[in-house]
């Protein structure tokens, strides 16, 4: 797509956010993005088919970028351990800096039946193959467990991270960043390597 085209695309997805965080997705109408984008309900159908096609790209655009970031992020450090360490850490910044993204993220995302029927998205994927990479990396190095099945414990480390971000979402006690260090230590003990 054109500049002029992908500024609009990315109008229309920000808009979405703000509208889906404030009236839920359910609640919400094209109209109401349009409005918000400043744009004509007509145009949100010349770059999505359906709300549902909004909402998941909202997921596609924000999750890609970052995965990027994550992979970028994680390519200076040497060590697996400090690498997982920084998985939860961008993660937890990331959604704690956007608010109304980590509510449609964590929350509104959960209601869209094409989103929990489409299974695990590529970007989802690519998130859990780069916990997977760490995780592999850590057991050939020896500072993860050997028996350690990275297929499961990716899944263990990404749903915990989940998990603690929705209650977040819902409660918003302290900032998420806070609440990192407890998260990565918990998971760390199970897969460490003894000795």
């Amino acid at each position: 797509m054109g500049g002029k085209k992908e500024e609009k695309r990315e109008a229309i997805l920000n808009a979405a956010i703000r509208v889906f965080a404030e009236k839920g997705f359910h609640h919400s109408r094209i109209s109401d993005v349009a409005k918000e984008a400043g744009v004509a309900e007509g145009t949100i159908y010349l770059y999505f088919k359906n709300k549902d096609h909004l909402l998941l790209s909202v997921f596609s655009r924000k999750m890609g970028s970052f995965v990027e970031d994550l992979r970028t992020l994680t390519e200076g450090i040497s060590s697996p351990k400090d690498k997982l360490r920084m998985i939860v850490d961008h993660h937890f910044e990331y959604l704690n800096e956007d608010p109304s993204l980590a509510l449609v993220v964590q929350i509104e995302l959960r209601g869209c039946s094409a989103f929990m029927r489409g299974g695990a998205s590529p970007e989802l994927k690519s998130y859990l193959n780069l916990i997977e990479e760490v995780l592999e990396e850590g057991k050939n190095l020896g500072v993860f467990r050997g028996d350690l099945n990275v297929k499961v414990a990716s899944k263990a480390f990404f749903g915990m991270m989940d998990e603690v971000a929705t209650v977040w979402v819902l409660k918003r006690k302290r900032p998420l960043p806070e609440l990192a260090g407890e998260v990565f230590f918990i998971f760390y003990q199970g897969i460490k390597e003894e000795g």
